[in-house]
């Protein structure tokens, strides 16, 4: 049985459990090694926010802030965790935060064969930029593209209990 859910800030401490959850959500040779995950946890720039059912990381979310844009590196909720919201919690926690930083705009590419996380961010208002050719590869050789989207972020920020 879950504990209770709460957003949490991540630091390179959370790096091990961080890359577990990851490589978890993700195919193989698509997941953040732990060296990856505590480099970029342990950047100044880095916005993390983790889920934590209990003492538990069921989602993580990574941003990278260079104002007056940031991106979206990663977004991931544990497969046995998904359709829950978590997901939602995550994006919404890490708007409220990133106004103070001087962040105007928030883009990431994904995969343009994940249509559940297109669909994800075409409802949290991103709108799609462009392709990135054959970006992502796949295992056994094949490639995908990469879609490119950005949503502003003006007006949209507010208090945060993280």
């Amino acid at each position: 049985m879950a504990g209770r859910r709460s957003i949490v800030l991540l630091n390179e401490e959370n790096s091990a459990r961080a890359a577990m959850l990851h490589a978890a959500c993700f195919d193989v040779g698509s997941e953040w090694s732990a060296r990856s995950m505590r480099e970029t946890l342990k950047a100044q720039t880095t916005l993390a926010l983790g889920l934590e059912d209990g003492d538990r990381l069921t989602g993580l979310l990574l941003i990278q802030r260079v104002p007056p844009d940031a991106e979206i590196l990663t977004i991931c909720v544990h497969p046995g965790r998904r359709r829950s919201g978590a997901a939602q919690q995550l994006f919404d926690h890490a708007v409220t935060l990133l106004g103070p930083y001087g962040i105007d705009r928030l883009m990431l590419d994904v995969a343009g064969d994940n249509l559940a996380a297109i669909s994800f961010y075409e409802r949290n208002g991103f709108g799609r930029d462009g392709v990135r050719k054959n970006y992502y590869r796949r295992e056994g050789g094949g490639a995908v593209d990469a879609v490119l989207m950005s949503r502003p972020l003006a007006g949209h920020t507010h208090k945060s209990g993280a």
